[in-house]
């Protein structure tokens, strides 16, 4: 792999206007690259859209509130779009059907961390959620068969769970716990109420059985909250953190890990090109290059995985979405500014689109074809 280690700077102010939008071709969706991504339209209602990589809306759905990431499974070829905390909606999309939306929610006493993700054979969805009363953090689970009903939940093994994975093995969920205590009735359910006392974790759990396999923490005094992550090749897991307390210096929020070692910070650049803040954490189609984001900052930067090493940074203001593009090294980069960018780590960047009167929320996602 050729590393680029130029600075790719990039504005919305530089992306050609999108001038085909709201064209309908739900029935060529496996002909095309497609993303789905939430959003809050010009009009102010909130929506998950499922689009090419120019922006091209292919089917838009609306939400009860703001969203934030969506889990797709790929043997159902449905996609649920969560709330953003602490919303208690789940809305659920068959990529194929465009009539086929219902909606689910959690308990009364539990709410969205807004990350989910299927089993391997798509018949239930492991979702993050907050048990808000006794400050600790649950794994809901749902059954995919029978319209999305709770059947049981596991413990997340920490406070505040945000982000969650399988690993390959299909049995294993990766939580990051973000150690961040809150209730919905205060502060509109996101005013940490533990600023210092921050136990944020990464931990492995057994999917059948709720037991603990690893817990990794991060120590108090960090200061950081791990909170966005995915998987990338042999299992190894990108973690992006948020910092939750001001800092002296530059501090590092990208670490890697594997099974039964430490976790690894990630040397982004020089400086602090995060801004202590990831907001999504990508890995691309062959699982050894990550794109993390931070909106914060106005930037993205790309890193090897295996060798931890920074390949090169893309600027691009309030961006927070990526998803992985077909061709390894490549991703789809959706910002707040309503702008889509193409970046790879051997071919620079493209400018695909610009929706200004949209603003993307903070993830993106990929949808296969079939």
């Amino acid at each position: 792999m050729a590393i680029d280690r130029r600075t790719v700077l990039l504005t919305a102010a530089g992306v050609a206007a999108e001038t085909a939008l709201g064209r309908a071709a739900v029935a060529t969706t496996n002909a095309r690259e497609l993303f789905a991504a939430a959003r809050r339209d010009g009009d102010g209602r909130y929506a998950v859209a499922m689009i090419t990589r120019n922006g091209e809306d292919v089917r838009v759905v609306g939400l009860p509130g703001r969203g934030h990431d969506l889990a797709v499974c790929p043997i159902s070829r449905r996609m649920v779009a969560f709330a953003r905390r602490p919303g208690s909606f789940a809305v659920v999309l068959d990529i194929d059907r465009p009539l086929q939306t219902f909606n689910f929610e959690t308990p009364a006493d539990r709410h969205f961390q807004g990350h989910g993700v299927f089993a391997p054979d798509g018949r239930l969805l492991y979702a993050t959620e907050n048990d808000f009363e006794r400050g600790t953090g649950v794994i809901g689970i749902y059954d995919a068969t029978r319209r999305f009903q709770r059947i049981a939940e596991l413990p997340s093994h920490g406070i505040g769970p945000h982000d969650i994975a399988l690993s390959s093995d299909g049995r294993t969920l990766v939580v990051a716990n973000g150690g961040l205590r809150e209730h919905p009735d205060i502060g509109r359910g996101r005013r940490v109420l533990n600023p210092d006392a921050i136990e944020t974790s990464l931990v492995y759990v057994d999917a059948a059985s709720g037991t603990l396999l690893e817990k990794h923490a991060l120590p108090h005094a960090a200061g950081l909250s791990l909170r966005h992550l995915e998987i990338g090749l042999g299992d190894t897991v990108v973690i992006g953190a948020q910092e939750q307390s001001p800092s002296a210096g530059a501090r590092r929020v990208v670490f890697t890990h594997d099974r039964q070692e430490k976790l690894r910070e990630i040397h982004c650049g020089e400086g602090d090109p995060l801004a202590g803040y990831v907001s999504s954490v990508s890995v691309d189609a062959s699982g050894t290059i990550a794109a993390v984001t931070s909106s914060r900052a106005g930037a993205a930067v790309l890193i090897e995985i295996g060798k931890g090493r920074l390949i090169g940074i893309a600027r691009l203001a309030d961006v927070s979405g990526v998803a992985p593009r077909r061709e390894g090294g490549s991703f789809l980069l959706t910002s707040g500014t309503g702008a889509i960018v193409s970046v790879s780590a051997t071919q620079g960047y493209e400018a695909l689109a610009a929706r200004l009167t949209c603003a993307w929320d903070n993830h993106a996602v990929a949808i296969r074809a079939r």
